[in-house]
């Protein structure tokens, strides 16, 4: 009877252990993983939603022209232009004359600005896009500048091109941490126009943005709304924090992405200024350890607004996949 008991207690032992062994969304950390569990006030290129945003971030395209000696039209890939006036860019002081590369990318989507870091806001308040741009130029190896009493010109196409829009600058030119990237209106006289072509079949039209500098560049206007600004929240489950979760918001009806900040004090993420009656949805990314998190949540803004936002587990690809279908 006594082995009988023992016996029946050892295979409930494996039945139990057994059972907490199946298949399940939870994570379970490997001893040693970093988690980044704990809120923090400081946000370090260590911390894991940092890593995140670097592996999510595509790449730039590379145009090289053998010369500038003169007024440069250069058609680059997906339809992009741009204009180079003649001794309008400097090497070392210097007109440059010589070979020129230009790194460059469009942000048009909204999923592209969460990949790059980049979202739309300035000075913590919404922006609406008409797209935004980097531009590196370099001349064998070294730093091109726009001349400063020259300016450069940058044509592409967008499907609904909109009126209104000023040139923005981006700051800091390398980001580290996407929270502390901001747009700041050009002082200079930087413009954003319109354009189209009737000659092209089906009719194309877009932007054309004439900057004095190159780096981050777009065009956008403050977001138009007559509705009252409030603050709004999101909150995450324990496992998440601001160390290894970047929660955004994408509003449905325009061109605008914002990054919530998160608050190691009230263990929540938020952004102010925001118009009420938006429909938007929250993003959640997550980095924990070796594995990946994508939550998504559908709201209207009120200043009622805390969304609960409950990452489930995901892939790097597919949270790539996710942003570039927004």
């Amino acid at each position: 009877m006594k082995k009988f008991f023992i016996a029946t207690n050892v295979c409930l032992i494996i039945l139990l252990f057994a059972s907490c062994k199946k298949d399940t969304n939870e994570f379970v950390p490997d001893d040693g993983q970093q988690l980044d569990s704990a809120w923090t006030n400081n946000v370090t290129a260590s911390s894991q939603v940092l890593i995140l945003s670097k592996q999510l971030e595509g790449s730039f395209n590379v145009h090289d022209v053998n010369s500038v000696v003169t007024d440069t039209l250069v058609n680059a890939a997906n339809a992009i232009q741009f204009m180079f006036p003649l001794n309008g860019l400097l090497l070392n002081g210097v007109a440059l004359t010589g070979g020129l590369k230009i790194e460059y990318v469009l942000l048009q989507k909204k999923g592209d600005f969460i990949r790059y870091g980049v979202t739309t806001s300035a000075s913590r308040y919404p922006l609406e896009s008409g797209g935004a741009l980097h531009i590196k130029l370099t001349s064998n190896g070294q730093p091109v500048t726009v001349a400063g009493n020259k300016k450069i010109s940058i044509r592409y196409r967008d499907t609904e091109p909109k009126p209104g829009m000023s040139v923005f600058y981006g700051s800091p030119v390398t980001v580290t941490n996407s929270l502390l990237f901001n747009w700041s209106l050009a002082a200079d006289n930087a413009v954003v126009k319109l354009w189209d072509s009737t000659n092209i079949n089906p009719l194309a039209k877009g932007y054309i943005i004439e900057t004095f500098q190159s780096g981050w560049v777009s065009a956008g206007k403050s977001l138009e709304t007559v509705q009252p600004r409030v603050e709004v929240k999101a909150v995450v489950p324990n496992l998440f924090s601001n160390a290894n979760t970047a929660v955004y918001m994408v509003f449905k009806n325009n061109r605008t992405v914002v990054q919530l900040s998160g608050n190691a004090a009230t263990r929540s993420f938020a952004f102010p200024n925001i118009p009420v009656n938006q429909e938007v949805t929250f993003v959640a990314i997550s980095k924990v350890g070796g594995s990946y998190y994508l939550g998504i949540k559908e709201e209207k803004t009120s200043a009622a607004t805390v969304a609960f936002i409950k990452p489930e587990l995901s892939s790097l690809s597919g949270i790539i996949s996710y942003l570039n279908s927004l």
